[in-house]
Parts: structure tokens; C-alpha cells; sequence
């Protein structure tokens, strides 16, 4: 992968993460929307980040940043993103 499009698969990842995050927080009661955010981070980040870096991988800078823009200006995260996308 080229600088381009490994900064836009980092910054897409990030984007989607803390999206779901955000999501997964207001779906808890309210004293328990940190602890539930950071056990999720503990428990399934560093996977998270892996399996969709490979995933990624095999789409265009065009589509990453079509991805990008669409995780920006909403809450969505990949695993609704990438319903869009036919897999490669």
C-alpha cells in the first residue's frame, strides 16, 4: 500500500472507531458508558484496527476517501460503510 492510502485506511479506522464508540457509549446508562468504552477497547481495538486495515486494503484512495467523507459527516461506522461497497 502507498503512504496515500495507508494514511486514509489509518484515518478511516480512526473515524469508524470512534463513531462506534461514541454510539456504544449513549447505548449505556450513563455512569456505565466510560467502563463499557474502555472494556471494549481493552478487549477488541488492536483487532478491530487489523482485520479492517486488511480488508481496506484492496479498495482505491477514490473509494477510501468516498469512505472517509461518509464516516466524517455521519455516526456510522465501517461495518455500515462497507454495505456499500461490493468486496473486492
Amino acid at each position: 500500500m502507498n503512504r496515500v492510502k495507508d494514511d486514509l485506511v489509518s484515518e478511516i479506522i480512526r473515524v469508524s472507531q470512534t463513531n462506534l464508540l461514541a454510539r456504544k457509549k449513549t447505548e449505556c446508562s450513563e455512569e456505565n458508558g466510560d467502563d463499557a468504552v474502555m472494556e471494549w477497547i481493552r478487549r477488541n481495538a488492536a483487532s478491530y484496527r487489523e482485520s479492517y486495515k486488511e480488508c481496506l486494503g484492496s479498495y482505491s484512495a477514490v473509494e477510501l476517501g468516498d469512505m472517509l467523507n461518509i464516516l466524517t459527516q455521519s455516526k456510522k461506522d465501517l461495518d455500515e460503510v462497507l454495505k456499500k461497497y461490493p468486496q473486492h
